[in-house]
């Protein structure tokens, strides 16, 4: 069950300096909104993409800033361009189970053949304890917002996360919180992530997990904790999530091996 936020003055204060700093270049945006629509399975896997002029126009940026935004796009292995031919989204390295991308859970969870969908969401107004803070830039005990959600698979549990921001950047007003915060963030909060950073490991359910997963208390899952950036590697947001193991796949792709200097 989802519910709002209703922010107040305080804590939904300076958002026009906040929004001033992820402005980003053309073909950073355009890289963006690509990955978004592959993301959101806008297209699949084996798809071609528009030719060059009506993608540059579908995504208001010029040729010259697109073909880069591809050329991007090729190197993290999310597309292939043939020469005469156009440019296909990559059926060869799986998209949704690699972990150098940047992508939501229920992708992962579609990546297997499931549903996804949504079991709890709730999210509070809390203090920013040592860890959190550090990982955002702010003061201990600054104001900031703790999304929880419990993400499923066929309606089974196999997801929980835990997803910190800074209370600041929330307007004022009730606000409702949609299936994605990096949307959230970047439509209502003016904050564009454009890359993370994260660590993985791994580690047992524990009692209170285990009880929403529903396995016990030993059974293994992947945890990752990821801090995601704006262009001007401004923090944004600190995630933790909790992934049965049992119900992913998690793959990581190593380009390579690179030739030495001189050869």
């Amino acid at each position: 069950m989802e519910r709002a936020y209703s922010g107040d003055s305080t804590a939904a204060s300076e958002m026009g300096s906040a929004g001033e700093s992820t402005k980003i270049s053309a073909s950073a945006r355009a890289a963006l909104m690509l990955r978004r629509r592959l993301s959101d399975e806008f297209w699949t896997a084996g798809d071609r993409l528009p030719s060059e002029p009506v993608l540059a126009k579908q995504l208001e940026v010029s040729r010259v800033s697109l073909r880069a935004a591809l050329a991007q796009l090729e190197t993290e292995g999310l597309i292939t361009r043939r020469h005469g031919s156009g440019t296909y989204v990559n059926s060869v390295r799986p998209l949704v189970r690699s972990l150098h991308n940047n992508i939501g859970a229920d992708q992962l969870i579609r990546s297997k053949g499931h549903t996804p969908g949504i079991a709890e969401m709730s999210w509070r107004k809390i203090k920013a304890d040592t860890k959190v803070a550090g990982c955002l830039g702010l003061k201990v005990g600054a104001p900031i917002v703790d999304l929880y959600r419990v993400r499923t698979s066929d309606e089974t549990p196999v997801t929980i996360e835990h997803d910190y921001f800074s209370a600041d950047l929330v307007p004022p007003g009730p606000i409702t919180m949609g299936p994605s915060l990096y949307s959230f963030l970047s439509d209502i909060c003016g904050a564009e992530v454009v890359f993370g950073v994260a660590d993985l490991e791994p580690a047992r359910a524990g009692s209170e997990y285990g009880a929403v997963f529903g396995v016990d208390p030993d059974e293994l899952c992947m945890v990752i904790r990821q801090t995601d950036y704006t262009e001007a590697e401004q923090p944004v947001s600190y995630s933790v999530e909790y992934h049965l193991a049992s119900a992913f796949d998690f793959q990581l792709i190593r380009r390579g091996p690179a030739r030495p200097a001189g050869d």
